[in-house]
């Protein structure tokens, strides 16, 4: 009897270890589960909202989320995993453009600066931020579409008729200290509040840059000073405990603030100098290493379990320290000097590590994101997986995705993913090399070359 409760204990040992899933299958999964939860932002006309919850329903949609979703569609297509993207794609830009029979047209302003936030039903403006950087993040998105499914004749002129609307002149400001606007009017010009570099608005830069035929024109101009050699942005020098140096760039260098690390992989997703250039991915690179040190120098949080797999600090929803009292809200959470966390100057006093942060950098350090990205999945404190909500068609409500977690409550979960922001876990995971790897977005965000070949999956 002994021998057969021992035989049968160590088949359930065979059985179960091979049951469980292997690193491949577990990025795999965190991949399409992350391709499901850009379909959960998609409504039937074809729009996208500014976030999915788990405890709530909006009726608000963001511009932003509209590029994001539109490169899902390309990943969940070249994985094989949809055949339905060009048709969404399709909706998606009429409703944009108002080429529907159902009413739906995008706010925008005189001038076709388009609206941040909308009413997901009609596209009616919700607020007064009419947004450079949201219409152009929009815009690349699909562009990206564009690339990707260029035989769609249909497709392609709804891009380009898009793209074409968009004055991409009217967002720069002075070259020489490289303004770019915040916000218009509604009624056409320039609200007022600039924008200095490095940030996420290299990317209005960029397209500004491209549309422009005039090589003395204000936007070429602005380019060359700043973006065509970032040897000349300002940078912030994080400094970790070991005495290790790290340089990144930063549009706050003269108070010696760091930028928030969605800035490079949004260049890196949609700007195909930063993507390709080696000084912006070492760039890149010293941003991803001065996060992981910071996290790395915590020995406030290491005496709660913090370990070295843990980092990644970005924008979204998350916990808030003001003046002692932790509430939930929006945080554009950034890396600080050693010395000023917990003072005034700490820009994470929620202390919230951000997964898709840490994601966001593989393609400039493929090895560690995976193995840190398989560490805190395995990690038996369950941190940063999100149940994504059961939605028909998309689903059961047993699909995991990481997101945050807070070490000022190691017990909260949020509630709230914003596709924005978790669009740097979608490039992080996409360019892994056993997934669809660097050569994909580097082919695909060349928007400007026609003489780029079609890109082909090894």
């Amino acid at each position: 009897m002994k021998k057969l409760v021992s035989t049968i204990f160590m088949v359930l040992i065979i059985f179960g270890a091979s049951a469980q899933k292997t690193d491949h299958q577990i990025l795999e999964e965190l991949l399409q589960n992350t391709v499901k939860y850009y379909q959960m932002l998609r409504a039937d006309n074809g729009l996208y909202h500014d976030f999915v919850s788990t405890k709530e329903e909006t009726n608000r949609g963001s511009a932003a989320n509209i590029g994001m979703g539109l490169v899902s569609q390309c990943v969940a297509t070249e994985m094989g995993w949809t055949t339905t993207a060009e048709a969404e794609i399709i909706e998606t830009l009429e409703s944009i453009l108002g080429h529907n029979n159902k009413g739906i047209k995008l706010d925008r302003t005189a001038n076709n600066c388009f609206i941040h936030f909308y009413d997901i039903e009609t596209g009616k403006a919700i607020g007064e931020d009419w947004s450079p950087i949201d219409t152009d993040l929009m815009i690349s998105g699909a562009l990206f579409a564009k690339r990707y499914f260029h035989n769609n004749e249909k497709l392609v002129k709804y891009v380009d008729e898009l793209y074409n609307m968009v004055d991409q002149s009217q967002f720069i400001g002075d070259p020489e200290t490289g303004k770019i606007s915040l916000k218009m009017k509604e009624e056409g010009p320039v609200f007022g509040n600039w924008t200095l570099p490095y940030n996420e608005y290299m990317v209005v830069a960029w397209l500004a840059k491209n549309q422009s035929t005039d090589p003395n024109s204000t936007a070429n101009k602005l380019w060359e000073k700043w973006y065509g050699n970032p040897d000349g942005l300002p940078t912030a020098i994080y400094t970790s405990k070991s005495g290790e140096e790290f340089h990144v760039m930063t549009d706050l260098a003269k108070t010696r603030e760091f930028t928030s690390n969605f800035t490079f992989m949004f260049n890196y997703l949609f700007v195909n100098e930063f993507t390709t250039s080696p000084k912006y991915q070492e760039a890149m690179r010293q941003a991803a290493l001065a996060d992981r040190a910071w996290w790395n120098d915590r020995d406030d949080l290491k005496a709660r379990g913090l370990q070295a797999y843990e980092w990644g600090t970005t924008a979204g929803y998350g916990l808030r320290n003001n003046n002692g009292e932790l509430t939930e809200g929006y945080c554009v959470d950034k890396i600080c000097h050693v010395e000023s966390v917990g003072t005034n100057n700490d820009r994470n006093k929620g202390k919230n590590v951000a997964l898709s942060a840490m994601a966001g950098y593989s393609p400039v350090l493929p090895d560690l994101v995976r193995q840190d990205l398989i560490s805190i999945y395995k990690d038996p404190r369950g941190l940063g997986k999100m149940a994504l909500p059961a939605r028909e068609g998309i689903s059961d409500g047993g699909d995991y995705i990481l997101w945050k977690y807070s070490y000022s409550d190691l017990n909260w979960r949020p509630s709230r993913v914003e596709g924005v922001d978790y669009a740097c876990m979608l490039l992080g995971l996409a360019a892994l090399p056993e997934m669809l790897g660097v050569e994909f977005f580097q082919q695909y965000n060349d928007f400007f070359n026609p003489e780029m070949p079609a890109y082909k999956r090894q």
